[in-house]
């Protein structure tokens, strides 16, 4: 148990499987913050990309119309 007989003990015993432990817990709950519920690591919602280019799409044509209204 102990370390070439040095006034520590081997870290190996707790310390490495306790690490290997808090890594999997972390690695899952970035899992399933990932895939669950929609929410990104940085807290903000994924957008649709398509929904946002009908929408400037929507806009672009109300515009060339107004344009075209006014010549």
């Amino acid at each position: 148990m102990w370390w070439w007989n040095g006034p520590h003990p081997m870290w190996g015993m707790w310390v490495f499987p306790l690490m290997g432990l808090v890594f999997i817990i972390v690695v899952l709950f970035a899992i399933s913050r990932f895939f669950g519920g929609g929410i990104g690591f940085c807290g903000g919602r994924r957008y649709d990309e398509i929904d946002d280019l009908r929408r400037e799409i929507r806009d672009l044509k109300d515009e060339i119309a107004k344009l075209r209204k006014k010549e």
